[in-house]
């Protein structure tokens, strides 16, 4: 038994808080960010003596994970401590303890030190005990519903254009056929915006709050991936899924700046779901956007609204609401008058910025952002970013680093709105992380391959997937070519790596040369590319195959093409493609690379 610790883990603070407990008690610890690499760790490493898995893993859930896992040799001694948000899940786990393995199951919300003693008992092979139920349960989901009902989300009008644009962006973006933005009522969800809804449901407008995959996300305060909902132990009986409308989902919480979960913004598709961990948290990004601007519009709607016995709202009155609601947030807030009259900030502002505690309306807005633009880097070029958006805008977004008093990413955000008097505005600042830039260039480096400059294996099959399921949707072929130079080994051995790497190269830059529009090539393994072609047939794929074998000076290769059949699962296309790829090995002619 390796003695190492597989955290499977999509939240890269959480996983860097289990890695710190396995130092500490002695085990070398590694990440994996979804299923599907967690399965890949243990291929190349063999069992773990350790495993800590969410429920609710991208690519590969954890109830997947922990069957394939029980069915590898050398697992029977790996220990395994399931953690997770979704009390319905955690139960069905430990209903499935004995066939899983699972020796203890935790709540996210658990305290760090029973995780650590949780650990520690399964670890030296003692009974851990289970977390109680969480307390405050009915005081909380009251106080929700009371912050919808006080918001007024729900009507009986049709979706909001906007709101309604906004969905069908994020089923795009996805690669999915439908988007929703759901509040979670007592009895029911409600669909305030989607997209790509059957007719019926559509014209409901939601479904029993027993149906909804959004109730999990609302009980759980954490994005839910369920990446194939008709073999999931849970889901697969949800009558949505047995009528075949929901195949896979992905949704995060709609939390608002107080921290009740309004409901969910959402994906869903009818076959599996192929959603890396930087998609959800791409997708959480949105919904917490989307929060933002619901509080932003009730907020408005509660300035500017006029009750029939009270008297007409001033711009004075107004101007004093949102102050009072300024002041609650906990996101540093400012806000601005019409006339660009800055009228009051919060605390989180002045702390944030180095401010004096009363800093308006003696400070102008000019002179603010001349303050803003002097803590960073490049004042002047900053400076000229900091205009704040006109009347007629619909806002301004824009990204900041700020360097004193302490470093700092910041989103800015301008909101202009209507209240008696003219137009005013809301502008917020948002900590968005410290090393994010550190973050976005390890992600860079782990989703192409450094050799040879094209998309490696793990970011290029999330790819290839996903392209498959749009290619289906949209009724056009898709056909998959692989190719593996021969006599690699051979090269490396008898003429150096150098020579190798650069038959790698020369290989890459052939396979690049074929391509189609809105193909892609992949840094498949060893010395194998994969080439994705998206609206090509199987006749036009040979063709393709002949003309990688005809190509003058390229590396000798092997090759083998598929394209896809009707309903076939991608990655059982993308078997059937290795298998023929074997098969070509083994009845091996040379033959000219493509």
């Amino acid at each position: 038994m390796r003695r190492y610790a597989l955290i499977a883990e999509p939240d890269p603070q959480r996983a860097a808080g289990l890695l710190s407990l396995m130092t500490e008690e002695g085990l070398e610890g590694v990440v994996a960010k979804d299923g599907a690499e967690a399965q890949d760790v243990v291929r190349q490493r063999g069992a773990p003596l350790l495993l800590v898995t969410d429920l609710a893993l991208p690519r590969l859930d954890g109830f997947a994970l922990l069957t394939w896992l029980r069915e590898q040799e050398d697992s029977a001694a790996t220990q395994v401590v399931v953690v997770t948000a979704f009390d319905e899940l955690r139960v069905r786990a430990w209903q499935l303890k004995e066939a899983l393995g699972i020796h203890a199951l935790l709540s996210r919300r658990a305290p760090s030190e029973v995780m650590r003693d949780t650990l520690r008992r399964v670890l030296a092979g003692q009974l851990a005990p289970q977390s109680p139920p969480a307390e405050g349960a009915a005081e909380q989901e009251r106080q929700r519903l009371a912050s919808i009902a006080a918001m007024h989300l729900v009507d009986n009008g049709p979706p909001e254009a906007e709101l309604q644009q906004l969905v069908k962006e994020v089923a795009q973006a996805f690669g999915v056929p439908v988007a929703l933005l759901t509040l979670v009522l007592g009895e029911r969800q409600w669909f305030k915006a989607h997209v790509g809804l059957p007719p019926t449901l559509a014209k409901d407008r939601g479904t029993p709050r027993d149906w909804a995959f959004c109730h999990h996300v609302v009980q759980g305060r954490e994005p839910l991936v369920v990446p194939d909902a008709r073999r999931h132990p849970y889901f697969r009986d949800n009558p949505l899924v047995r009528d075949g409308i929901v195949g896979s989902y992905a949704g995060a919480p709609l939390l608002t700046s107080t921290g009740e979960v309004l409901g969910s913004l959402c994906v869903i598709d009818s076959r599996p779901l192929v959603l890396g961990a930087e998609d959800l948290a791409v997708l959480r990004e949105l919904a917490n956007r989307v929060a933002e601007d619901l509080e932003q519009r009730a907020r408005v709607k509660l300035a500017t609204g006029k009750a029939p016995a009270e008297p007409a709202l001033t711009e004075a009155s107004a101007l004093g609401l949102l102050r009072d609601a300024v002041q609650a947030l906990d996101v540093a807030a400012l806000l601005v008058a019409p006339g660009r009259k800055p009228h009051a900030c919060n605390t989180s502002m002045t702390d944030l910025l180095g401010l004096p505690p009363e800093p308006f309306p003696a400070m102008t807005f000019d002179a603010f952002c001349q303050h803003v633009a002097g803590l960073t880097a490049d004042p002047a070029s900053t400076l000229r970013q900091l205009d704040l958006a006109s009347e007629s805008s619909r806002g301004l977004r824009l990204t900041l680093v700020l360097e004193r008093p302490q470093p700092h990413r910041l989103r800015w955000v301008a909101r202009p709105f209507p209240i008696p008097g003219g137009m005013a505005q809301m502008l917020t600042l948002a900590d968005i992380g410290h090393t994010r830039p550190a973050r976005e260039e390890w992600e860079r480096q782990h989703r192409v391959d450094a050799l040879t400059g094209l998309v490696s294996r793990r970011a290029g099959e999330e790819r290839v997937l996903r392209e498959i399921g749009r290619c289906r949707r949209d009724g056009m072929p898709f056909s998959v070519l692989l190719a593996d130079l021969v006599g690699l080994g051979r090269i490396n051995a008898t003429r150096g790596f150098d020579a190798g790497d650069a038959t790698l190269r020369d290989g890459a830059r052939v396979a690049e040369a074929l391509g189609v529009p809105g193909g892609f090539a992949v840094r498949w393994e060893g010395g194998a590319f994969l080439l994705a072609l998206p609206g090509v047939d199987a006749a036009r794929a040979e063709a393709l195959r002949q003309k990688l074998r005809d190509t003058p000076d390229a590396p000798e290769v092997v090759s083998a093409a598929v394209t896809v059949e009707g309903e076939e699962d991608p990655q059982g296309t993308l078997a059937r493609a290795q298998a023929a790829l074997i098969r070509a090995k083994t009845e091996h002619r040379p033959l000219r690379l493509a």
